[in-house]
């Protein structure tokens, strides 16, 4: 909406160009882009931090979600199975089955509970139906199960177990994954506790 003569216009042009994957003309633009990416990174993780010492719940949501964004070059609202590479040689992914996948009436979660054969009539593509089953149980996905006992008037002990709910595939996981573990207050709006989690490969047996 701003004038294209605004510093903020063009800022916020590049970042969605850089996020979309789109290519880009001139060196002066690209060197623009990479100045910016980079630089979006580190000022989104340190709102990010700044909102958890603060303990701002929805903020400090958001702010992760769009570190994530700039970080795989994906929109929240594409498919997460992107992450693994559109015509890569290790996966049958096209950005035809991507496309596909997007324009379905269903949420990432519902995928999970179907079937090959039934993920294969959902995208028309029967002889890639495995494959994609296969990859969606790839994305991580953690199961939390807690268990609360309230000790005084203001302290509470939470002991938390942790599941993992995917495979393992060392081509894409490598050795560990990162989690934000966080407890919110019932409005979702003050984080009480948060925790960065460290899933290592020879833990998920555990």
């Amino acid at each position: 909406k701003e004038s294209i003569d605004v510093p903020a216009s063009k800022i916020n042009v590049l970042l969605q160009a850089y996020i979309s994957r789109l290519s880009l003309d001139g060196f002066a633009l690209k060197s623009d882009m990479c100045y910016i990416q980079q630089s979006a990174q580190r000022l989104m993780r340190a709102l990010f931090e700044i909102s958890l010492k603060r303990k701002w719940s929805y903020v400090a949501y958001r702010c992760l979600t769009i570190c994530k964004m700039i970080l795989h070059k994906q929109w929240s609202i594409e498919s997460p199975l992107r992450q693994f590479g559109i015509n890569n040689p290790q996966n049958k992914l096209t950005y035809s089955i991507i496309n596909r996948i997007e324009k379905c009436q269903f949420s990432f979660d519902r995928f999970l509970h179907l079937s090959s054969a039934e993920v294969g009539e959902l995208i028309r593509m029967p002889s890639v139906g495995k494959d994609i089953h296969k990859l969606i149980h790839q994305v991580p996905k953690l199961n939390l199960k807690g268990q609360i006992q309230p000790l005084t008037r203001s302290i509470i002990k939470i002991e938390l177990i942790i599941e993992i709910d995917f495979e393992w595939n060392d081509y894409y996981h490598g050795n560990s994954q990162e989690f934000w573990v966080m407890v919110e207050d019932v409005d979702g709006e003050t984080i009480l506790h948060y925790e960065y989690f460290i899933l290592y490969k020879k833990l998920i047996h555990q």
